[in-house]
């Protein structure tokens, strides 16, 4: 019998050192108890509030609370605060200056790409040499929406030298050529840094955070490098003397050329920056690269990773099996458009009979539970950042929803995320959401699976024992499929596909004994863990958070009504002075999916909160804002002003929909991006209003019965009223007057 999870243990890290952030006050962790966990006011020990385990994991599953890790510790002890800065200045950069870190990034990754394939060194000339081999790679990584996979398998043959290279309009912007420094410089940096370190010295200035001048850092940097990093494997008590000798000899250096000693690091500072370098490449550079392959390389008990969600990782995979649409509920929650986005149309614009679905899945290596789980018709950037959402976010309602025997109660923040190097990993949308959300993404080596040996076993086990049992199974090539007649024993939907793989993934899968947990199941191994209070080390991000990290980056214009988006209005005290002060102007926004009771606004390099003026799209998702107006449309084609209460009723109906749909609706990628918002906001600016509900009756005066409210009729619209209207207002500066001819005065029907 599985335990009570989500009331028994805390679903992220208490630690006295971290900072909690609850209902925007700040909390330093007190005591628990069996019961409840108790905090004290950061600045008044004295003061403690307490909650209970359960309702603190359903506060961090809806985003009502913060922890900051060491947050209470000073910061000069903070090795990467900048690089926590770094991800809040991220956000707020100017779409041409993330456009200039993109590109950088593009060309670094492109470079070591090419390095690790053998095909370049990271010198100059090299670089110089391999100019057009670069620029070529560094496209993929530059790529907005993703190519059809069948122009990526033509890629590949244009690659080998088989035909012509084919056409693509997926790439927005063409890489310029630049100096071989430059990019070597580039590589550096997001070697030390990650992408975070590629944005420009504006915003790097200056060493805040640290104790040490760049001089004593740079020093102990080169003697680690020196000393530490090389196959003598010496000790960090040894480099620790050879670091004061480093220093004693600088410092006779600099009395003499009549300048002040730098300070020697201790041990302890010695110790924690060594500790910060990457495990890999210490391995690397102190035992040699097979012998770091063979360490880290996920096999048997894989990656020695301590607690849940410090390494999680994401892949893809084509399903080996056929689905009838059809047979599917999807038909009546989305309109025809929404299903071209999503793939689903053929050419003809038609419906298609069959399909086979890619699953997009992450999975935490240390307990093997699966965090997320997509189902997308075409590998997409747009899966992938629902993975990393999902992962992050509470899946209790999945189970519910397909009546699952065990909880699905397991999401966090992942410490480190390892991917392959596939176009959606690659793309700037995904980079930028994991940046975002404060993710550390690991590109793998290319061609290794090894590199993502847990998740790439979960394929495998769909693979031999879940798909084995289904109708429609295709296989992963034609050798092995001989006269299997697929399309003919296809028969089932998506739903049902959806529906098998959640309740087999909860119920089957985190309840079956693994090898590589020492015969314990994911969910057995989870439960451990948190009773002997090896929670993860992060909170799930807050609704504020979310919406920065995974929302859509687009641009509104702020009029005097405020902003509209799916002809939703938004405002705010805040937005209206700023348009007092500003006037029309174009303002970047963060747009959200899946809430869009508000949006985040980018005033003068500040995100502000704006929420949606009406109360009705509080916790809405987009996709049933889109079936609500589509269903009032169809009810009445020519009709467009709506009141509240008839939307309500239309809402409530596309809900009930939604409940027989929600294991589908759920894991299903919905595709939203910059171009299919664009197009939805345009239909729907012309389609609804939302107007407030006329009151047509009231209570009686004498205590009996109601009274009718009279409502005036509206003014026809005459042909005078027309003229009157297009005078001019003031005094010509010609003194000359345009009189309109008013022609034929009768009323006309206001369309």
């Amino acid at each position: 019998m599985a335990l009570d999870l989500i009331n028994s243990y805390p679903t992220f890290s208490l630690d006295p050192h971290h900072l909690y952030i609850i209902d925007s006050q700040e909390y330093r962790f007190a005591y628990r108890n069996t019961e409840a966990v108790s905090f004290s006011l950061k600045d008044d020990p004295t003061r403690i509030v307490s909650y209970r385990v359960g309702d603190l994991n359903r506060m961090n599953g809806a985003g009502l609370l913060e922890v900051i890790p060491m947050g209470l510790i000073s910061a000069g002890v903070h090795l990467d605060a900048s690089v926590e800065d770094g991800r809040k200045v991220m956000a707020s950069l100017s779409e041409q200056r993330r456009q200039a870190v993109d590109m950088r990034h593009a060309f670094v990754r492109a470079v070591l790409d090419l390095h690790e394939s053998g095909e370049l060194t990271l010198t100059e000339a090299s670089i110089k040499h391999h100019q057009a081999a670069i620029l070529e790679n560094a496209k993929a990584y530059l790529v907005q929406d993703l190519p059809k996979p069948e122009h990526a398998l033509a890629l590949e043959k244009w690659k080998k030298g088989e035909g012509k290279k084919p056409k693509t309009g997926a790439v927005e912007r063409i890489p310029s050529e630049k100096s071989a420094r430059s990019i070597l410089g580039w590589v550096r940096k997001y070697r030390a840094g990650g992408k975070v370190a590629l944005i420009d010295s504006r915003h790097n200035q200056g060493n805040r955070y640290s104790y040490f001048l760049r001089e004593e850092n740079d020093l102990m940097a080169k003697v680690v490098q020196k000393e530490y990093m090389t196959l003598n494997r010496k000790t960090i008590k040894v480099v620790h003397q050879d670091l004061k000798n480093a220093f004693l000899i600088e410092n006779e250096r600099r009395f003499d050329a009549g300048q002040s000693k730098l300070r020697c690091p201790g041990y302890e500072t010695l110790r924690v920056f060594i500790a910060s370098i990457d495990k890999f490449h210490k391995l690397v550079a102190r035992f040699g690269q097979k012998t770091a392959l063979k360490k880290m390389g996920s096999v048997k008990a894989g990656l020695e990773i301590s607690r849940p969600l410090e390494r999680v990782e994401m892949d893809e995979w084509k399903i080996d099996l056929l689905t009838l649409l059809r047979r599917s509920g999807l038909l009546d929650f989305f309109g025809q458009d929404e299903l071209q986005e999503m793939g689903l149309l053929d050419e003809r614009g038609e419906l298609r009979q069959m399909k086979r679905w890619w699953l997009v899945a992450s999975i935490c290596c240390r307990t093997r539970c699966i965090l997320g789980m997509v189902l997308t018709a075409d590998p997409t950037s747009s899966g992938a950042i629902k993975c990393l959402q999902m992962t992050m976010s509470d899946k209790g309602q999945f189970a519910d929803a397909v009546g699952a025997l065990s909880p699905w109660s397991m999401f966090g923040k992942p410490e480190t995320l390892a991917v392959d190097n596939g176009a959606a990993f690659k793309s700037i949308a995904f980079t930028s959401a994991c940046m975002d959300s404060g993710v550390s993404k690991i590109a793998t080596i290319a061609g290794n699976p090894a590199m993502r040996g847990c998740i790439e076993r979960v394929f495998s086990t769909f693979r031999m024992t879940l798909i084995p049992r289904l109708p429609g199974r295709t296989f992963s090539n034609n050798v092995e499929r001989g006269d299997h007649p697929s399309e003919q024993r296809a028969c089932l939907s998506i739903d049902d596909l959806a529906f098998i793989l959640v309740r087999w993934i909860i119920d089957v899968y985190h309840n079956s004994p693994h090898e590589g947990l020492g015969g314990r199941t994911p969910l057995e191994q989870w439960e451990a863990d948190m009773q002997d209070g090896n929670y993860q080390l992060h909170s799930a991000p807050n609704l504020r958070q979310r919406r920065l990290a995974f929302g859509l980056a687009t641009t509104r214009r702020v009029q005097k009504d405020g902003i509209r988006t799916l002809n939703v209005q938004y405002n705010s005290g805040e937005l209206h002075a700023w348009f007092l002060k500003n006037g029309n102007c174009d303002v970047e926004v963060r747009w959200l999916a899946d809430n869009i009771g508000a949006i985040e606004v980018l005033l003068d390099g500040i995100w502000v909160e704006v929420a949606a003026v009406s109360n009705l799209f509080k916790d809405m998702d987009a996709s049933t804002w889109n079936a609500t107006r589509r269903a009032l449309r169809t009810k009445d084609p020519k009709r467009v002003d709506w009141e509240e209460h008839v939307i309500i009723k239309a809402i409530r109906a596309v809900e009930e929909i939604k409940k027989n749909q929600m294991s589908t609706l759920s894991i299903i990628d919905h595709v939203w991006t910059p171009k299919r918002l664009a197009q939805a906001d345009q239909e729907a600016s012309v389609s609804i209003n939302i107007v407030p509900t006329l009151e047509t009756t009231s209570a009686s005066s004498e205590g009996m019965g109601v009274s009718v409210i009279p409502v005036e009729p509206p003014k026809p619209v005459t042909k005078t009223t027309i003229a009157m209207k297009a005078a001019p207002t003031a005094r010509p500066a010609n003194d000359k007057w345009s009189i309109p001819v008013i022609g034929n005065d009768k009323p006309e029907t206001k369309s």
